[in-house]
């Protein structure tokens, strides 16, 4: 049974690179078993469990100096201690990758929904937290309730969501789209906080479309409103709510700094 080990049959085993293998011998931290006639060093499979005790100490984050001292006790204690200090660490980090897992999935689906056509649909919208303010009033939406906001939600649910602005019925159906009623953020994300700003959109019909913008005006959205309005009133429905205008990907294009906005737009109706 094959007892010795080169240093690159190591690093294919514990998948770590030779140069670290070749840095862990230099500060004495393992050393190779024995050097053959050949010049080559070797390590001894009685080394592969220090290897591996190594290695997963280095990825929790135990300093060299650190790990000279608890491998050369006489007891398991230093280990066990050092392996349960960073345990707390390792289930926030475990956290943040799920967090950002769901953030990245979130953006995914919303791009493949909004960024590539601008056909109309007939859909019920999933619930939908929305924190808001009026446009245009002094107390417009900040970020002072962004910062309280994201403190109340351990600093995740703002990173969901997206920038939105709401048009009410009245200037939905006199055609005016750049009359704002509010302005603020929007995910399917639960937000779990007490704002006295946000709200819970239930399940619900709305007729939807995307649109693609290029003018800084956003006046070339207006056919895409007019395109659904004309919809609404062929099809039969009837709008029971405010549109929601929701900016769901930027994108920035060379150096004049043209910048291309893709949306989702909401308008709830009931059939008549």
């Amino acid at each position: 049974m094959k007892e010795l080990y080169t240093i690159g049959e190591v690093s294919k085993i514990f998948n770590v690179s030779t140069d670290t293998l070749r840095f862990y011998d230099k500060v004495g931290l393992i050393k190779p078993w024995k050097e053959g006639d050949n010049g080559y060093r070797y390590y001894s499979k009685a080394q592969f469990e220090m290897i591996s005790t190594i290695i997963l100490l280095r990825a929790i984050g135990t300093p060299i100096k650190k790990l000279h001292h608890i491998l050369n006790q006489q007891d398991a204690s230093g280990i066990e201690h050092e392996l349960l200090s960073h345990m707390g660490e390792i289930e926030c980090k475990i956290n943040e990758l799920q967090c950002l897992k769901q953030q990245a999935s979130l953006l995914c689906a919303n791009i493949q929904d909004t960024c590539y056509n601008e056909e109309i649909s007939v859909r019920k919208t999933p619930k939908l937290w929305l924190l808001s303010k009026e446009f245009g009033r002094e107390d417009e939406l900040d970020m002072e309730v962004i910062i309280r906001t994201m403190k109340e939600t351990k600093g995740n649910w703002v990173s969901f969501a997206n920038i939105i602005s709401t048009i009410d019925k009245e200037n939905l159906e006199a055609g005016d789209y750049h009359s704002y009623k509010k302005y603020g953020y929007l995910s399917e994300h639960p937000c779990n906080s007490n704002s006295k700003y946000l709200e819970l959109i239930e399940s619900r019909l709305c007729v939807c479309c995307n649109a693609k913008v290029k003018r800084i005006d956003h006046n070339d959205i207006d056919r895409v409103y007019d395109k659904m309005m004309e919809f609404i009133r062929n099809n039969g429905y009837t709008i029971i709510g405010d549109a929601i205008e929701r900016n769901v990907l930027d994108l920035y294009q060379g150096k004049d700094k043209e910048y291309t906005h893709y949306f989702k737009l909401y308008i709830p109706v009931t059939k008549n």
